[in-house]
This record gives C-alpha cells, structure tokens and sequence, in this order.
C-alpha cells in the first residue's frame, strides 16, 4: 500500500513531529492536528517550503483531547479523502480512583477516535496506534496525583517501585489490555481500516525544534538533562520513571511511516526498543564525548535507579517483529541518541545563560 493523504494528531508533540517530518519527506500529504493557533503557525514555519496541499491543519484544543468525537471535524473537511490515520496521543496522567481505571481511560479515548474514523473517514483503509510504556510507569510512580487517588493501587506501586521487571510487566500487561479492547471493537464491528498498534518503552531522541526552555523538553530528554547537572553529593535517579529499555524517537517516527506503507503490517502490534538506557551508560558517553562536563556528572560507578543486564527480554521487550516487518534492522546507537541530545541541551543552556545575560 501507498499512502497518498494521512491526518496525524499530536503532530506538534515530541513523537509527532518527528513523523510529521518523515512522512514530508516521502511527498505524503498530510493534515497536521495541532492544538493550537502557536502550535500551527510553529509547524507552518518549520516546514516552510511545504504547499497547503501538502500540509495543512485542524486544530483540536488540549483541553478537549479526551471529549467524545473531538476528532470529527479534523476527519471530515478535506478535499481529497484520508486513506491513513496515525494517532499519536494518549491521555495524560489523571487522578483516577484506580490504575484499572487509568488504564480503562487510555482504551475507551481509543476507541472512541477509531469511531470517529469509521463514521467520518469512511475511505481510511488503515489507523496506527502508538503507546509507550513510560506513560503507564509515570501514572504508578507519579507524585503528583492525590494520595486518595493512589490508594487502592498502593501494593501494586509499592512493589513496581522495588522491582522493574515487575514494573516492566505490568506497563506491558497494561498496554495488551488497551490493545485487546481495541482489536475486539476491530473484530465486533468490522470497520472498513486495519489497525496497526505501535509501542517502545520509552522514547530519547533530538527534538526536531530547538527547545528554549526547559519545559520544551520532552521527559526522557528531562532526565538527560538532570544527568548533565547532577551535583555530586546527590543520588541520581535515572530513569525516573523506572523504564530503562529505550528507543530513539527518529526510529519509532520510521516504525510508523513503514506501518503506513507495508501491507503485511497490518493487524499487528509492534515494540520499537533498541536497549537500555542506564545511568552508568549515560554518563559514561556523556563523560567520553563532553569531558566538559565532567564536574556534573554522577561519580563514576553510580548505579542509579534500575540494574538491568542490558540484554532484551523476548518476553517483555520482544523487537523481533519490527525488524522483520517493518524493516528496522539497524536502531540508532545509544551514543549516537545521547549526543544529538546532548547538543540540543548544550545549546539550551547557552540560550539560557544568554536570555539570563540580557535580562541583567
């Protein structure tokens, strides 16, 4: 198959754009859903040489992400018909009474954008789903969310924090359950598009923007970055989230862009993981490629959060598919993913200290 009209979502966000990027470059016209006004005028201006018929945009509201059919006029107004969907966002952390019920969010926002697709987009031939796992360990270790919230989930996030492959499991149970109640609505009502389900365990990876705050980064780069300014004295928790296995964003953006175009990638589920991404291995490319910064780094020798063997599991991780359906033979190094971030964080701290300067 070949896609010729795709609408992306979330084509602003970190995943997003580096899909919106690569479909441009394989002349793939594309409607961007954005969630704003800045948000359109910052993709408009980053692809500046791109025809409205190339790119174009819908806007759908953050705020109204998770609202029944807020999709549909994204679907609907177009003059040449969707043949492919890639839906990249997810609901964000909440304060569910239960993870169960984290979880039953995740599925029912899902199902209700593959709905959508049905009643609205009736020539799309096939949607791609992407998930990571990180976006279930945040909700069982996040601090934020109330304490009541939390209650009834406390032994299962007493015990995710003491062991990762417990936590490791539970994410990847957690995003089968998602997908299952995905492939029975497929299965029940027969829509007119297969479905391609797309997970990594987490994401790192240059932004295709240069970040100007901090903010602008996306949590894996996060958590670099806190590497990069570790005081001495501190232990370091990395990664914080407890997800040590990793994929480089531009791969998983390739993950997708194959997804649209390789017919026997349908009906499938996918994981996109290069390795582990500890912190022994970060600062240790940090300290070899940046001696720089070598003061603010973690001591030699330190552990961090997560021992791992470094060794993917077929049982949780299992990459296998990917490579030999997609084609994803050779991920981008772990050296590699850590300077292009490095860079950009570099290059953060330099327009930092300069807006700093010129504020003084």
């Amino acid at each position: 198959m070949s896609p010729k009209r795709v609408l992306l979502t979330g084509a602003y966000g970190f995943i997003g754009s580096h899909i919106l990027d690569q479909l441009l470059s394989f002349n793939i016209s594309v409607r961007a859903v954005v969630g704003s006004e800045v948000e359109r005028e910052a993709l408009r201006n980053q692809f500046p040489r791109t025809t409205e018929a190339e790119l174009d945009f819908a806007i759908v509201p953050d705020a109204d992400l998770l609202a029944p059919r807020a999709y549909d006029d994204a679907l609907i107004a177009t003059p040449q018909p969707f043949d492919t969907v890639i839906h990249t966002v997810c609901a964000g952390l909440s304060e569910q009474d239960s993870f169960s019920h984290f979880v039953n969010l995740q599925s029912d926002s899902k199902k209700s954008f593959l709905e959508s697709v049905r009643a609205f987009a009736p020539r799309v031939r096939r949607v791609i789903i992407t998930n990571t796992l990180t976006l279930f360990a945040r909700w069982l270790q996040s601090s934020e969310l109330e304490s009541q919230a939390r209650f009834n989930t406390s032994s299962l996030q007493s015990a995710a924090a003491s062991d990762p492959e417990f936590l490791l499991a539970t994410c990847h149970a957690s995003d089968d359950t998602v997908n299952d109640r995905l492939w029975k609505y497929i299965d029940d009502e027969r829509p007119g598009f297969d479905l391609v389900a797309l997970s990594a365990p987490s994401v790192y990876g240059p932004s295709t923007r240069h970040p100007r705050k901090i903010t602008d980064l996306e949590e894996g780069n996060q958590m670099v970055w806190s590497i990069c300014n570790a005081a001495s004295n501190q232990r370091t928790v990395f990664p914080s989230d407890g997800i040590s296995y990793y994929a480089d964003v531009r791969d998983f953006a390739f993950a997708h862009v194959q997804a649209a175009f390789i017919p026997e990638a349908g009906n499938r589920r996918f994981t996109i993981a290069a390795g582990v991404m500890s912190l022994q291995i970060v600062s240790g490319i940090l300290r070899m490629r940046f001696p720089e910064l070598e003061a603010r780094l973690p001591p030699e020798g330190s552990q961090g959060k997560v021992a791992t063997s470094g060794k993917l599991s077929k049982d949780l991780v299992d990459s296998a598919p990917a490579s030999a359906i997609l084609g994803l033979i050779k991920y981008i190094t772990i050296e590699e993913t850590l300077v292009d971030v490095a860079r950009q964080l570099l290059a953060l701290e330099q327009t930092l200290r300069g807006a700093g300067s010129g504020a003084g």
